[in-house]
């Protein structure tokens, strides 16, 4: 590809002009500087790559390589900051790039919390929290290793052993979910980039407490910092997303759980731990760093408590609708007729009950497929709910039956009520495809006002039912044992038309 062709070449000349520069001019002259700079250059490359691969991706893979280019974005801001300072020579400039240098990796280590069979490439409030809170770490790690000794252009003696732990910790946590993942694009990821930071963990090692060790920038140990450079580059240009981002709502179960959480809380204890020390020399200075990782947490989990909530209520809203039509299914309509019957016997008001069968359905399956019944049966639902009073419910019996329970209806407001969803249902005229379907309801009502006899009433209902069915459809019946209502000779309604 051109694109990996450009970069290689780059990468090349770059790393050749730094050989040059080392074997000509050494830590002598401006040797140094030129090293500085071309790594910066090798750093904007890294950065186009990373960024280049984002753009790329989809799903986790975006935001993956979104976080590796922040990391990489520190990283190059740190390395203009040591070029300007070798000009400027200021101890503030060094310090703030030494403390990048240090932990520019932290955003990068902010890819553990992503979930490969979730992430939608976005940025989500939850990972924006826990980045923030990765943020306080550094802020914490600096001000512990080195404002409170002050340590000017490398770690004191006394913290490599810590900082290498936790170097080592995030190295092993990539490796981790390269072995425990299930996602072929996140085992490519985060193996690559876990033996990546291992190789670069053992680099820093070697300049600690290796061969490394004392030698001024623009030694030949410069050339393995530039290797390091090149080598994401490479990995980010050559990268191809092997999985499309599934993001259907019928999703699989989510791979990161326990360790993932646990982490989560990983980073509090950190900063907690570091501010008690910072706070034994520096009160005030503790006080913020702690009160500022309390605020992230809390946020954090006052968000999660909030999509907890509205988790929660869509799942108690699924539980007691019916998932077609979206009217209160069986359990749900039958409990409120119970809860109404129970109201009824406190109040002696009656309780109107209407059971309804869409006519000939059998037919509309057969001749047009179920796709278009399920279309029949949604319309016909919301025609329903369309037509009762607020407080009355509606809900899925079974099949193409539904049934209406209307408080406060006698059989004469009852009848009312079903004649005007039946003329209402006929009066619609429902297209499916280039063709229009003309659909009726058979309607039996019966009323009851004890809770005792809720059987025998749906029985009176379904009764009434059948007398409608029997006597030609399209009518309503009572339950007294004879047809009732308008059927075909109703005064007519003006078409409603459905578009499928």
């Amino acid at each position: 590809m051109p694109r990996t062709r450009i970069v290689v070449t780059m990468a090349g000349l770059l790393l050749l002009a730094h050989i040059g520069v080392i074997a000509t001019l050494g830590t002598s002259s401006s040797g140094p500087i030129y090293s500085d700079f071309i790594q910066l250059a090798l750093g904007a490359l890294v950065l186009f790559s990373v960024v280049d691969a984002s753009r790329r991706a989809e799903g986790f893979g975006r935001s993956f390589w979104g976080l590796t280019a922040v990391a990489y974005g520190v990283w190059t801001v740190a390395q203009a900051l040591g070029v300007f300072n070798d000009f400027a020579h200021s101890s503030a400039l060094g310090w703030i790039a030494n403390m990048m240098f240090c932990f520019w990796f932290v955003p990068m280590a902010m890819a553990l919390f992503l979930d490969p069979e979730h992430e939608a490439g976005k940025l989500d409030t939850i990972m924006a929290l826990d980045f923030v809170q990765g943020v306080m770490v550094w802020i914490a790690a600096y001000l512990y290793f080195f404002y409170l000794p002050h340590a000017e252009g490398e770690l004191p003696h006394g913290a490599w052993a810590p900082y290498f732990a936790g170097y080592g910790t995030v190295v092993a946590a990539f490796l981790l979910r390269a072995a425990v993942t299930h996602s072929r694009d996140a085992k490519s990821l985060f193996g690559r980039m876990g033996v990546f930071l291992a190789f670069s963990g053992a680099v820093d090692a070697l300049y600690y407490y290796g061969p490394g060790r004392g030698l001024h920038t623009g030694a030949w140990f410069d050339l393995l910092w530039s290797i390091l450079l090149v080598l994401p580059a490479l990995i980010a240009v050559g990268w191809q997303q092997m999985e499309a981002p599934e993001l259907s709502p019928e999703m699989p179960a989510r791979e990161k759980r326990v360790y993932v959480e646990i982490s989560c809380l990983v980073f509090p204890l950190l900063v907690l731990l570091m501010a008690l020390g910072i706070a034994q020399s520096r009160m005030a200075l503790g006080a913020a760093v702690l009160l500022s990782s309390f605020l992230c947490s809390s946020a954090r989990l006052l968000v999660t408590q909030h999509r907890l909530v509205i988790t929660k209520e869509a799942l108690r809203r699924e539980a007691a609708h019916d998932g077609l039509t979206g009217v209160w299914n069986r359990k749900s309509i039958l409990s409120i007729l119970d809860r109404e019957l129970l109201r009824a016997e406190r109040d002696h008001h009656p309780v109107g009950l209407i059971m309804i069968d869409v006519d000939h359905f059998k037919v509309i399956n057969d001749t047009r497929g179920h796709a278009a019944g399920d279309t029949v049966l949604r319309i016909i639902a919301s025609g329903i709910a369309a037509m009762v009073r607020p407080y009355d419910s509606v809900g899925r019996y079974g099949g193409e039956e539904f049934l209406i329970v209307a408080p406060g209806c006698g059989m004469v407001e009852a009848w009312e009520l079903a004649e005007r969803v039946r003329s209402h249902i006929a009066g619609c005229s429902i297209r499916v495809g280039t063709s229009n379907v003309q659909v009726s309801l058979s309607l039996g009502i019966a009323t009851g006002e004890s809770s005792a006899g809720i059987e025998k009433l749906l029985q009176a209902a379904d009764s009434a039912l059948y007398v409608a069915k029997n006597s030609g459809r399209n009518r309503v019946a009572p339950n007294m044992g004879r047809g009732a209502g308008t059927g075909e000779a109703s005064s007519p309604m003006p078409n409603r038309d459905f578009w499928l």
